[in-house]
């Protein structure tokens, strides 16, 4: 009898699986039993290869690099893994082969890509996991199907991730090829499919705030009495189309409720003022506040971020492990807020089996009142399936949960409670008076059935209209006037984004939609997936080692504590660079949500895989070409490739020099002098005045990191260091603190001996490259704290760090480094 060889896609599942179907002994690596063997891949086993990338060069002539046919090798670190694959497919008693791994396109794809490594021929069927609860796993094993059903899901696979390279390897390395031309330095510029357009998203909200005009505006508010109490209603002008639904943006005007002429304004107030109501009339209806839907991937993490301020990241891993960990909820990586139209009777047992506080109450109540088919096709709707159902409780009560997990578990059942109550039903009363032919409004809400928010209570974030209750109007009273006042306004700028804003526009594919339903007709066309849309952020985030071992600047970061993502001066530059020389389309986050688009149609085998990748070529030859067309004019890199002997000697040793056309050198010393300060290369006249009398200047044209133009004299130092020298130079309108002297503090450098300046946002010496940065993890460091360590090096244990990497505060000591040349934390002993 011929075996199955079942392959998840971590060794937590393998082992969930030989639990679940029982009768599996481990192996050497493997689970096998009288019927199968179950061996885990350990995530991507595989990687795309093609040679050609490797050989062809990096030069605009070699670009751009697309294959016929990609080819695939195995990742170094995990190769044996691949080989006890491989081997155990090759075994004589194994007849077919199952596919266990996540249920998604990147699951798929891990696969696929296995199994054509390893030369495999035999036949597959697939295991579709909704929930790692043991019936769950049984039933999947029940049901499985043959792998040709998923055939089209591979093929979005396969375009997903070759695409990526087409346009990741050809984009970067021509927009690197063309910077380095345009600068004469050598740099790298990584673009992405999906990563770029994310960037320009940041990068556009960035400017809209930067580029901001506040303008003037005045309201006027009266203040009128009556019985029971006052109330404050606002002047508008009926006639005007009034907004019906305030907006959370901060610069949201109600139409016809503002002034932006001052006397107008004065001249209603003065008309008004001291005059008594003519009629207050008040006009109440019923309103409804129909309960949320399930949660999918991307609405699970924006709550979370909302709320808690969890990461998106974060937020995957703490829903990856409910799932896989605890069996507590449903497969996470799902993009469907709806259940099958068959789940009814499972919606039930979920009900049934959630018996612990504080669900218990709510579940109770839902199953008391028959509640379960009520929400209808809002919730069990099959035409809002694809490949998962929403993400929602599997009944297991989970123990052991950590901070992040338990939070993201009590969101995701109180949504699943939620959605199956009644809607909040509310009274609002609109008021208005008039004085001197004059219109005043205000309203009132009062919630009269809580429905769905007693789930959350209500007073929770859930019920975010705070319209406040109005004091009640006995018929044919009369209001006093009691104030008339003009209130002065500005308009705000946009607000930045946060995680949650970010994954919404991610979703819409650069609009920033709020409205429910909107979004969701759009989600088709987001950029990347509800899977992916977490690493995404996260890279753009992330700090990279460059080959020297120092961090590169990320293109974004997180800023306060509201967390928000703002772009970084590298982020900045790197769009306005594409955009300035004609590559706006790589910027582009509704041409990426398209090509999104069809690669979901192409799950539903609606868009061919040939057609796809033939449109990924044409676009990635388009930007090679607009590369070439920019770079026609530019001067030869010939001059940054091999180094090169020049006539001037070294200034320190006096041997010779080579250079690169980036930087002169020493071999003997280890002089090194570069040709860019501040993102400003220097002309080789300034680069020999440098080297040959040892200073140059004044010169414009330097950025602070702050982003900020500035002017100053340079000054080479030992070994090529160069300083910038500020006494005297005229700085440009704009000029930020880089570009003005520092302000001296009494500490000396702990390396040197030389004055220390503060400078903005670093402490830096005056004469050699030892530095402080004012803000270190989040925590803004006091005068006290950087003189504390210059002068006895160290200090005192400090509250109030934050961790980038996990997000915690912690304490700790800081001190100078052995060689004292920079400052490091000190957790002391070590228990």
């Amino acid at each position: 009898m011929s075996k199955l060889l079942i392959i998840p896609e971590k060794p937590s599942v393998a082992a969930d699986i030989a639990q679940a179907l029982g009768g599996f002994s481990k192996k050497d690596g493997y689970w096998e039993s009288s019927n199968a063997v179950i061996a885990s891949a350990i995530g991507h086993l595989v990687e795309l290869h093609v040679p050609e990338a490797e050989t062809a060069g990096y030069g605009l002539d070699a670009l751009p690099v697309i294959p016929k046919r990609f080819g695939l090798q195995a990742i170094e670190k995990t190769r044996s893994q691949f080989r006890l694959l491989q081997t155990l497919m090759q075994r004589p008693d194994i007849g077919s082969l199952v596919n266990a791994c996540d249920a998604g396109r990147e699951g798929e794809l891990i696969f696929r890509l296995i199994v054509d490594l390893a030369g495999n021929s035999k036949p597959a069927r697939r295991m579709w996991l909704q929930s790692m609860t043991p019936d769950a796993i049984r039933e999947a094993y029940k049901t499985m199907r043959s792998a040709s059903d998923y055939d089209a899901l591979a093929d979005a696979a396969r375009c997903r991730a070759e695409s990526d390279w087409l346009v990741g390897i050809n984009g970067s390395r021509g927009v690197s090829r063309l910077r380095q031309a345009q600068t004469r330095t050598r740099s790298s510029s990584p673009v992405g499919r999906v990563q770029t357009p994310t960037l320009a998203i940041v990068v556009d909200r960035e400017n809209a705030i930067r580029n901001f005009v506040p303008q003037d505006f005045w309201e006027i508010h009266g203040t009128f009495g009556l019985q029971a109490g006052r109330y404050i209603a606002k002047w508008f002008n009926p006639g005007a189309q009034a907004a019906e639904k305030e907006k959370e943006s901060a610069q949201e005007e109600q139409t016809g409720a503002r002034f932006t002429d001052r006397a107008r304004a004065q001249a209603i107030v003065d008309k008004c003022k001291g005059v008594a109501p003519s009629a207050v009339r008040d006009t109440s209806k019923k309103t409804t506040s129909a309960p949320p839907r399930l949660f999918d991937l991307t609405t699970l993490q924006r709550e979370a971020n909302k709320r808690y301020k969890i990461s998106a990241k974060k937020t995957l891993d703490a829903a990856q492990a409910l799932y896989e960990k605890h069996k507590a909820t449903s497969y996470p990586r799902t993009d469907s807020t709806a259940l099958p139209e068959d789940y009814v009777a499972k919606v039930g047992q979920i009900m049934g089996a959630l018996k612990t506080d504080p669900y218990a109450e709510h579940a109770q109540r839902v199953l008391k009142n028959g509640w379960v088919s009520k929400p209808g096709k809002r919730v069990f709707d099959n035409s809002k399936i694809s490949d998962h159902f929403a993400i929602i409780p599997t009944g297991v009560a989970p123990g052991g949960l950590s901070t992040d997990e338990a939070k993201v578990y009590d969101l995701i059942v109180r949504r699943f409670l939620a959605a199956f109550h009644p809607a909040a039903e509310y009274h609002v009363t609109t008021r208005l008076t008039e004085v001197a032919g004059e219109s005043f409004r205000c309203s009132g809400k009062v919630l009269v059935e809580p429905g769905w928010l007693s789930v959350y209570g209500q007073s929770s974030e859930e019920d975010k209209d705070k319209t406040p209750t109005l004091c009640p109007l006995t018929p044919g009273e009369s209001a006093r006037n009691e104030k008339i006042e003009l209130k002065a306004g500005k308009t705000q700028p946009p607000a930045r984004l946060t995680e949650a804003s970010l994954l919404g526009a991610m979703e819409g594919a650069g609009k920033l939609v709020e409205d429910e339903e909107l979004r969701e007709a759009m989600s088709e066309r987001g950029l990347g997936t509800p899977a992916t849309r977490a690493s995404i952020i996260e890279g753009l985030l992330t700090a990279r080692k460059r080959k020297d071992g120092t961090l590169d600047e990320p293109y974004m970061r997180r800023e306060g504590k509201a967390q928000e993502i703002v772009p970084t001066d590298k982020g900045m530059a790197l769009i306005a660079f594409l955009r300035e020389n004609g590559l706006a389309l790589l910027t582009s986050p509704q041409l990426t949500g398209d090509w999104e688009h069809r690669l979901h149609l192409m799950e539903k085998k609606a868009y061919q895989r040939s057609v796809f990748m033939g449109e990924i070529a044409d676009f990635t030859r388009g930007v090679i070409e607009a590369i070439r067309k920019k770079a026609a004019g530019l001067p030869s890199m010939a001059a940054t490739g091999p180094a090169t002997p020049v006539k001037t000697p070294c200034p320190d040793c006096g041997g010779a020099l080579m250079t690169d056309g980036r930087t002169y050198t020493c071999a003997s010393c280890g002089f090194k002098l570069w040709r860019e300060a501040a993102s400003r290369p220097l002309s080789e006249e300034e680069a020999q005045a440098l080297l040959v009398k040892g200073e140059v200047g004044p010169l414009q044209g330097f950025t602070s990191k702050a982003g900020k133009p500035f002017a100053a004299l340079l000054k080479r130092g030992p070994k090529g260091k160069v300083e910038f020298v500020f006494e005297g130079v005229q700085q440009p309108a704009g000029a930020g603190p880089a570009g003005t002297p520092g302000k001296p503090i009494k500490a000396p450098c702990p390396a040197c001996g030389a004055a220390v300046e503060h400078r903005g946002k670093v402490y830096a010496c005056t004469r050699c490259d030892f530095k402080v940065w004012g803000e270190i993890c989040q925590h803004k460091l006091t005068a006290k704290e950087v003189d504390t360590v210059l002068r006895k090096g160290a200090t005192e244990k400090i509250e109030g760090f934050v961790s980038p990497k996990t997000g915690k505060t912690f304490g700790a000591a800081l001190k100078l480094s052995e060689d004292r040349k920079k400052v490091e934390f000190d957790f002391g002993p070590r228990h």
